[in-house]
């Protein structure tokens, strides 16, 4: 396990570990959410809708598709490795270098064939994603915007990767787990995964709206798909937890919180990299709840001295970016003393 992922648990209460290595929302849930799950205690006893009705058409409505198009799960982890098994008869999968680990993870597992791609200036490549899927048609993973480097695809992009999985019998699944962060020049694939049968969009709870713990993970796509990774999810059902189906569903319907999570984490976001600026380290521009700072050389050991102060932040070397850092955007408190703590680990490097 590695040190920026040890679990902060060992701590004392009063130590307040800083914890900045999982893009949580510092800002936590929407009150109405946190009373929604809150009232669902009573009924504990009772298992939860095992077809998810009332959060797939809050979805539904939202994301203005039809509920036959909607499939929700236990967090995101598990409708990758669902929609993995649904979908496997492709039988190979290309995906990023430096991406996020549940897509390499889950393919692996169920025995199917991973091709990465590399990344062009610490961005995706579409077309080194098109060139693999002219090779043979694959299920392909494009997270956008993309962890860890926080950058988002033109809108041509996402267009062309569409077209090219059209072309080529592929299937694109475009994760969107930071979509709400993003600015208005951020082109979501939602468009093409009502309308075509071969583009899938994934969305979270656990990002913007703040219910990391709850595990509330969503695909929008084709109804034959849905359906497909339905039918592999009967094999164990009660997949969201009545409190989870509850509180995203309240979560979904307060928008005025989630623009208002928007507002606070930019603003942030702003902030910590101006910090970054004053203390001379370069960083990545971001349209998400993280920054990826370049630290050559000295990733590791200020990850480590970071810990040692108990702040974690995320060392990239294991997704492929080594000399980088990914740090979540916390808020103006937690941004100033991670400043300071990363200032007198920077300091502690240069006199070794």
């Amino acid at each position: 396990m590695s040190p920026q992922t040890r679990a902060p648990a060992a701590h004392t209460a009063t130590a307040a570990p800083l914890l900045l290595h999982r893009s949580e929302n510092p800002w936590g849930a929407s009150p109405r959410a946190v009373e929604a799950a809150r009232a669902e205690l009573l009924r504990v006893n009772r298992y939860p809708d095992p077809s998810h009705t009332a959060l797939i058409d809050a979805l539904a409505a939202h994301h203005r598709t039809a509920t036959d198009r909607i499939v929700v799960g236990n967090g995101l982890d598990e409708v990758v490795l669902m929609l993995a098994l649904a979908l496997r008869d492709l039988g190979r999968a290309v995906v990023t270098e430096a991406t996020f680990q549940g897509y390499p993870k889950s393919l692996e597992a169920i025995g199917l064939t991973v091709t990465s791609t590399p990344l062009d200036r610490y961005r995706v490549d579409p077309d080194a994603l098109i060139a693999e899927m002219k090779k043979a048609p694959a299920l392909v993973f494009v997270c956008n915007p993309h962890n860890p480097t926080g950058s988002v695809l033109d809108a041509g992009a996402v267009h062309d990767l569409c077209d090219a999985a059209r072309a080529t019998g592929s299937h694109v699944i475009f994760d969107e787990a930071y979509a709400e962060f993003a600015d208005d020049s951020f082109t979501s694939a939602l468009p093409w995964a009502r309308e075509q049968g071969n583009v899938s969009v994934l969305r979270t709870f656990s990002k913007a709206y703040g219910l990391a713990s709850l595990r509330v993970g969503a695909l929008l796509g084709d109804p034959g798909v849905v359906a497909r990774t339905a039918a592999v999810q009967d094999a164990m059902p009660f997949h969201v937890n009545r409190l989870a189906q509850a509180a995203a569903r309240a979560a979904l319907a307060d928008q005025a919180f989630l623009e208002q999570t928007r507002t606070r984490t930019a603003t942030a976001r702003m902030t910590l990299c101006a910090c970054l600026d004053r203390l001379g380290v370069a960083h990545l521009p971001s349209q998400t709840n993280f920054v990826t700072l370049h630290l050559p050389g000295t990733a590791p050991e200020v990850t480590r001295q970071l810990l040692a102060d108990d702040t974690f932040v995320r060392d990239t070397t294991d997704l492929g970016m080594p000399g980088w850092i990914r740090v979540s955007v916390g808020t103006p408190a937690e941004i100033l003393t991670f400043v300071r703590r990363l200032e007198a680990a920077l300091t502690q490097e240069a006199i070794r």
